[in-house]
Order: C-alpha cells, then structure tokens, then sequence
C-alpha cells in the first residue's frame, strides 16, 4: 500500500492527493492543524474518491478515535507506542464488542447512517515506533497484534542522536532490529524527503508512505521561483 502524506488542512488538498495513483492518504494531525470539522471532511472526500484514509493521532484519545472512524477512516497510526497500557486501550478503542473491544455503535457515516452494515471489521491499526524507548520494548510491542508497525524515521533518528543522518550506524542498527524482528509485510514506513534514494532500505514493506504535501509544494515553488 502506496500514501500521499497530507499536513495541511484543506480538503482541496485531500483532492489533489487523491488525483495521483497513490492508493490513499495519510492525515497528518500530529504535525498539522486540523480541526474536527476539517478532519472529518477531509477523511469524507478521500474515502469518497474510493481512496484508502489513515489518520495519525498524537495521542490515545476516545473522541477523537471515534470522529476518524465514524467518518469512515480505513485506519488510524498511533505516534510514539511505548506503554503497554495505551497499546491494550488502542485495540479497546478501536475494535466493536464483538471483535474484542469497547468501541461505541451509533449511526455515522461509516455505516451509512444505519442503511448499511451497522459493525464493520476493525480498522486498520498501526504502531508507531519512533524512539529509543520504543525499540527497548520492541518485543512486546510486536506481541500486541497491530496490523502493522510503522517507522518514524525522523524522530527515531533524533532520539538516538542524529536526527536526520538516515546512514548513521545508530539509526540503521535501530533499522536492522525493527526489521528483524517483524515481518517486512507489516511493516510501515513514511519517507518525506529523498524518496528514490530512501525507497531501497524499505523494499517489500506493507505500507509505504511518501513525500509530503508542505514539502513538494516549497520544493516545486522553489523550482518555478529560479526558473521564472
């Protein structure tokens, strides 16, 4: 699974990202500034162009869990998974009764307001691992059934010390252990920058997510402005 990476929050963007042949988008609220409303509009039209829409969540948060998924969000990231009780909560959360969890039922957009399947299957669930404290506890990270693992290559980087050094023996040892470890089909992986040249280290993951709207915006800008 190929995703576009959207920061910024307009739903025009979610609909240029759904132009690409991407298979969908990841919403970045981590690091953008959406409100309920605009998150749930964007999540709206990217799942309506028949694009797949993972949100990524800052924190383990119940409302917030249950605006993505009862707007219809294929899946939600969790950043930064170190402690066994958010992982437990995660799935409680996310999950109806029926497949192990306490996730309310209401009429939403996710089951067509009650017109069509009232308990979906879960959504996808991801992981993020992103620190040092997040590799320590890797193995019971792994043992906690998420559909898939992501790498945050940037903060993994920076909590060993050396942000950004993607070829630093440190983070690549770091690399080395997620990917022996866990399976590369469930694995994920967001590369913002430098993709062709990144691509390689990540072969055969199950989710790849690329480049990012805020900086293929400035970088095609930058272009135009020395070329104009």
């Amino acid at each position: 699974m190929k995703l576009a990476w959207q920061q910024i929050p307009s739903t025009t963007i979610s609909e240029l990202l759904c132009l690409t042949d991407l298979d969908g988008i990841v919403i970045d609220t981590e690091h953008g500034c959406f409100n309920n409303e605009t998150l749930y509009n964007c999540i709206q039209l990217i799942t309506s162009k028949d694009k797949k829409c993972l949100v990524r969540l800052t924190e383990v948060n119940k409302t917030l869990i249950r605006l993505c998924l009862d707007a219809g969000a294929t899946g939600l990231i969790f950043s930064t998974v170190e402690d066994m009780d958010d992982a437990k909560l995660i799935h409680q959360l996310c999950k109806f009764p029926k497949f192990g969890g306490k996730r309310g039922l209401g009429l939403v957009r996710e089951n067509k307001w009650g017109y069509g399947k009232l308990v979906n299957d879960p959504p996808i669930i991801v992981a993020q691992i992103e620190t040092k404290k997040g590799i320590e506890n890797l193995k019971w990270i792994s043992e906690q059934k998420f559909d898939f693992y992501m790498i945050g290559p940037y903060d993994l980087s920076a909590s060993f010390g050396v942000a950004g050094d993607f070829e630093n023996k440190k983070y690549l040892q770091a690399l080395t252990k997620v990917q022996q470890m866990i399976p590369k089909e469930k694995m994920a992986v967001h590369i913002p920058t430098d993709v062709k040249k990144q691509l390689k280290k990540y072969e055969n993951y199950g989710i790849i997510a690329v480049g990012m709207d805020t900086t293929a915006f400035l970088e095609k800008y930058m272009e135009i402005a020395k070329n104009a």
